[in-house]
């Protein structure tokens, strides 16, 4: 899934500090690759793991409200400079299931169709999981992205088992909904 050529080329980044407190966890070292076409957003996740914490039974044709109560990967992501308290959330279990939602604190809109579409595979004897997520740019804003566009971004990490609740971008508070915290991804 994420050994095609063009995940291969593309920079990784990786997930290895706590949220709440920027504690070191390289054992859940998680890497995240992003690439963008025209019309979308990809971001490609590798994940350790050794248990994992999901919903049973599996629902993958509907969103599943409560999902960052599992294990998952989370993208928030803000289109809008002047507007950092409204962005995207998108999230994606290993089972597959997701929700997305926009943000525009204190407001969460459940409604909101963000575009999402998501492939999963788990390997049991490596103890890894891939997430491959494809998300529509026009869902998030009329504006298409251009060389040197800036865009409020921040990449979480919930492993259950291992009470790991990592950042690409540490808010160092209680909540991931920190958005004067997340990192800027400049597109090129």
């Amino acid at each position: 899934m994420l050994d095609e050529p063009a995940w291969q080329s593309a920079a990784a980044t990786s997930l290895e500090y706590a949220s709440a407190n920027y504690s070191a966890r390289p054992e859940m070292s998680t890497r995240v690759r992003i690439l963008r076409t025209d019309t979308h957003l990809y971001f490609g996740w590798e994940c350790p793991f050794t248990e994992l914490t999901i919903f049973s039974p599996v629902n993958t044709k509907d969103e599943r409200i409560g999902l960052w109560d599992k294990d998952v990967v989370e993208m928030f992501i803000g289109p809008e400079p002047d507007k950092i308290t409204r962005y995207g959330e998108y999230e994606v279990s290993p089972s597959n299931e997701w929700v997305d939602l926009m943000c525009d604190l204190p407001d969460k809109d459940f409604a909101w169709n963000g575009g999402l579409e998501s492939a999963v595979q788990v390997d049991e004897q490596g103890k890894t999981f891939t997430v491959e997520i494809r998300l529509r740019l026009d869902k998030l804003t009329d504006r298409k992205p251009v060389a040197g566009t800036r865009w409020w971004l921040n990449l979480y990490r919930i492993d259950r088992a291992n009470q790991a609740f990592l950042a690409w971008s540490p808010v160092l508070t209680g909540s991931f909904h920190t958005p004067e915290k997340f990192g800027v991804l400049e597109f090129e």
